[in-house]
């Protein structure tokens, strides 16, 4: 977040997972192999070249399953031709002894990677790196996520579908996001799992910074997780009308020097110092605009920079272990500014904290228009309102605001929300991770008024 003055490829940006956030963690799915009043049976595991006895390569094997059946049903839907499975094998290398897949000239070549091979037909995995470092970070369901996406670019191959590397990397995310939906009744994962499994998106975004039209680009999280949602929500239908610039792919530039050797990141103490200034501009011009005139914004008092030990009471009720909230009685916004939100900037960045700031002051806003305290409908609009207040700093539409955003930023803001909630990951009060970020792409994409009708 800058002020004025100023293949995959794994990023940094989740190191917010160690903190005590919603979730987080390596957390085994029992799939469901015989049929119920909900679920399906599951599809027989396809042969792999690699240990067949490794853990992740029998979860791969599965999926794999899983997968064909799942494209043989839809893909003529689609294309109007019959799914032809993928025939050229399956291989679980280590990078240090191997099998070595057709597309390869060497075990090494697979190292840290997962991919489709059009030429040879073939899916390859490191089985002895990335996979089980991403099954240790974020569950068993990311693996077979993982093959839903490099699927995606066998489905492509299929079609012959003509695009920029970007476009092909996020419609296979949005292929991905289209089986993973209808893995729901196969692999039964809960709420936190799909959260877990699409923090591994972004783990596996671009570098802040790079440019949609790099050959290597695979889209930023915002992007990945956007396209993911889109096939969850919509189906593959969606996904196989992406074209070159539709969808919208975010490409933001560093605003300077500065900003792109501190990676985008403003100081802790100008974000906590800075956000709530600008987020009373916003909702001072944003507030008549939205009611008709019905509703003026008056400032609420100045944040407080609690001690969650000592913190203040709220209308008389101790607020003692709290860490982010909207005090409606006393009219003010308190976070945690001894552990809580210095760890999260540690570790996911400025945006984080100022999305966290930005929902509370949503609250307060939809709270005086006399929206429902401790309603996750309520929870879940602030997040949306979050989401339009970055929208207008991307438009630069408000003169007095002195912020801009840096490359990167939105990805904090969705990994804050995916994996932050208060009052112990409470998805009663906020919704799951996934919701959380579905409403705030809405702000994003739509602005303000789509968020009270959410």
């Amino acid at each position: 977040m800058g002020i004025h003055r100023a293949l995959w490829r794994a990023s940094a940006l989740l190191a917010v997972c160690t903190l005590t956030v919603a979730g987080c963690g390596e957390k085994h799915l029992k799939p469901q192999a015989t049929p119920s009043s909900s679920t399906k049976p599951m599809a027989p595991p396809v042969e792999i070249q690699g240990d067949t006895s490794d853990p992740v390569n029998k979860l791969v094997a599965q999926a794999i399953g899983e997968i064909q059946a799942y494209w043989k049903d839809e893909f003529p839907k689609l294309y109007n031709k019959d799914y032809t499975p993928v025939e050229g094998g399956f291989y679980g290398v280590d990078p240090k002894k191997g099998p070595v897949p057709p597309c390869a000239d060497s075990p090494a070549d697979v190292a840290d990677n997962a991919f489709y091979c059009a030429k040879g037909d073939d899916v390859a995995w490191d089985a002895t790196g990335l996979l089980p470092d991403l099954r240790k970070k974020f569950g068993d369901f990311v693996i077979p996520l993982v093959l839903a996406h490099e699927w995606g670019h066998a489905i492509q191959a299929r079609a012959n579908f003509q695009g920029e590397t970007v476009t092909k990397e996020i419609q296979a995310d949005c292929f991905a996001g289209a089986w993973a939906a209808h893995a729901k009744d196969t692999y039964n994962p809960s709420g936190d799992d799909l959260d877990n499994a699409l923090a591994g998106f972004l783990f596996l975004r671009d570098e802040p910074g790079t440019a949609k039209h790099d050959l290597s680009a695979h889209g930023s999280g915002f992007d990945r997780v956007s396209s993911f949602r889109t096939g969850f929500s919509k189906g593959p239908k969606a996904c196989a009308d992406y074209r070159n610039g539709d969808p919208v792919v975010v490409e933001l530039p560093f605003n300077n020097a500065a900003d792109q050797a501190s990676g985008g990141d403003a100081p802790y103490d100008a974000i906590i110092d800075g956000v709530p200034e600008d987020l009373e501009d916003y909702f001072t011009q944003l507030i008549p605009e939205l009611t008709d005139g019905k509703y003026d914004w008056t400032p609420l008092k100045a944040p407080r920079k609690i001690d969650p030990d000592k913190a203040p009471d709220c209308g008389g009720k101790s607020m003692k272990g709290s860490v982010l909230y909207y005090c409606v009685d006393d009219d003010y916004v308190g976070f945690d500014n001894v552990k809580t939100m210095p760890e999260i900037y540690d570790s996911g960045g400025d945006f984080s904290v100022a999305t966290l700031i930005a929902t509370q002051y949503g609250l307060a806003a939809l709270m005086r228009m006399g929206q429902p305290q401790d309603s996750k409908q309520t929870s879940l609009r602030a997040d949306c309102l979050a989401g339009s207040w970055a929208a207008s700093i991307l438009l630069h539409n408000r003169p007095n605001s002195r912020y801009s955003l840096s490359p990167g930023d939105l990805d904090k803001a969705v990994a804050a929300l995916l994996l932050y909630r208060t009052d112990g990951g409470d998805v009663e009060h906020h919704g799951q991770g996934t919701e959380r970020i579905d409403a705030y792409r809405r702000g994003v994409y739509d602005g303000a008024q789509p968020c009270l009708t959410l």
